[in-house]
C-alpha cells in the first residue's frame, strides 16, 4: 500500500452489531483502510487500486456505494479516538500521546505503540486475545517470533513482560518500520530484530518458546507449517484474528502440522487459539 493523495472508498451501511463482520470481509478483499462511523463503514481502497472487490465482499449483504476519500485521513482517523487498552494482570497499551490515568497504570507494564501505517495499536479485539495469551504465557526468559508483527505490539509486549528476545516478521516495509521505532519508544530494541518477508512464506529458524500470529484465516492456514516448524519442543504458539465461526477450519489446519489446541480466547465474536507442540 502506498498512502497519500486521493483514493477510492467503499461507504458500507451497516448495524453496529454486523460491523465486526462487515469489517472483516472488507479486509479479507484488500481494504488499505477502514474507518468505523456511525452506522457506516469506510473502506479504503489503496492509491489507484480498483474498489471492485471491496464493493463485491459485502454486495447482498449491506448497502454499499464507491465514492472518493482523502487516504492520508482515512489511515489516521482512528488517532483521535484512541485510549488506553487495559489486558490481563499486567498489561496497559496505549498511544504516546494518550497514556494512561496514573491509577490505571498502577502495578501494571506500560507498552506504548504509534503503529504508524501498520495495523496493531493494541484495541482490536484480535490484538487484545493475544496480549491476553502473553500476558499469561510469558515468565521471563522466552524466545518471541510474531508472525506479521504490523506496529510490533505482541513482539514488543513480549519483551516488556520479560521475554529474552523477539523477532518481528512482516511483508510491510511500514510494519517493519513502525516495529523498529516502537522497540526503541519501550526501550527494548536491543532485543527486538525485524525481518522482512518479501516472498510471503517466512522461514524463521527453528527452536522458538513462543510464536504470534494475527492474521485473517488464509494466511494463519497457510502458516501452519511454519509455524510448526518454528517451535521449539513443548514450544506455545498463539493465532488469533479469525471470527469464532472459523474456529473448527483454523483448528484443523493447525491439528494437521502435530500442535493440539490447549486453550482458546474469544471477544466480541473474534477468536484466538493457543496451541502446543509435542
Amino acid at each position: 500500500m502506498t498512502a497519500g493523495g486521493p483514493a477510492r472508498a467503499v461507504r458500507v451501511a451497516v448495524p453496529a452489531a454486523e460491523a465486526e463482520l462487515a469489517a472483516d470481509a472488507l479486509w479479507q478483499a484488500g481494504a488499505a483502510a477502514i474507518e468505523e462511523r456511525p452506522g457506516e463503514l469506510v473502506a479504503a481502497a489503496a492509491d489507484g487500486a480498483d474498489p471492485a472487490p471491496l464493493l463485491a465482499a459485502v454486495a447482498g449483504r449491506w448497502p454499499a456505494a464507491v465514492e472518493a476519500v482523502d487516504l492520508d485521513a482515512a489511515l489516521d482517523a482512528w488517532r483521535g479516538h484512541a485510549r488506553p487498552v487495559v489486558v490481563g494482570r499486567r498489561l496497559v497499551v496505549h498511544p504516546p500521546w494518550a497514556p494512561p490515568a496514573p491509577g490505571v497504570a498502577a502495578g501494571r507494564c506500560p507498552v506504548v505503540i504509534d503503529p504508524g501505517r501498520a495495523f496493531g495499536h493494541g484495541a482490536h479485539a484480535s490484538t487484545r486475545l493475544v496480549l491476553a495469551a502473553l500476558d499469561d504465557l510469558v515468565r521471563g526468559g522466552e524466545r518471541v517470533l510474531d508472525l506479521g508483527c504490523g506496529s510490533g505490539v505482541l513482539a514488543v509486549a513480549a519483551l516488556v513482560l520479560g521475554a529474552a528476545t523477539a523477532v518481528g516478521v512482516d511483508v510491510d516495509p511500514a510494519a517493519l518500520a513502525a516495529t523498529v521505532d516502537n522497540g526503541r519508544r519501550n526501550r527494548v530494541a536491543d532485543r527486538l530484530t525485524v525481518v522482512e518477508d518479501a516472498a510471503g512464506t517466512p522461514a524463521p529458524a527453528p527452536g522458538y518458546d513462543l510464536v504470534v500470529a494475527n492474521m485473517l484465516l488464509p494466511d494463519l492456514v497457510e502458516l501452519a507449517p511454519t509455524v510448526e516448524r518454528s517451535l521449539a519442543a513443548g514450544g506455545t504458539a498463539v493465532v488469533s484474528g479469525v471470527l469464532d465461526a472459523q474456529r473448527d477450519r483454523l483448528a484443523a489446519a493447525y491439528r494437521a502440522v502435530g500442535l493440539a489446541p490447549l486453550g482458546s480466547g474469544g471477544e466480541d465474536g473474534w477468536l484466538a487459539l493457543t496451541l502446543r507442540a509435542g
